[in-house]
């Protein structure tokens, strides 16, 4: 996941896509403006956060 605002900036890794989705909504909230890049290099932007919850072999697998 990666943040920024300002001059500041922010990196996350090694999240599942749940942990960094929610991550990446509060810093949406709080103003940042933020992408996920999944493992394959893809960038999602926040219109796109949900498709990566597809990804997440451990959303996939719930009942």
């Amino acid at each position: 996941m990666n943040a920024s605002r300002g001059e500041a900036a922010a990196t996350t890794v090694r999240l599942s896509a749940v942990v960094a989705i929610a991550k990446a909504r509060s810093l949406l909230r709080d103003g940042w403006q933020v992408f996920i890049s999944a493992p394959d290099g893809v960038r999602y932007m926040p219109d796109e956060f949900d498709k990566l919850l597809m990804l997440d072999p451990a959303v996939r697998s719930s009942p």
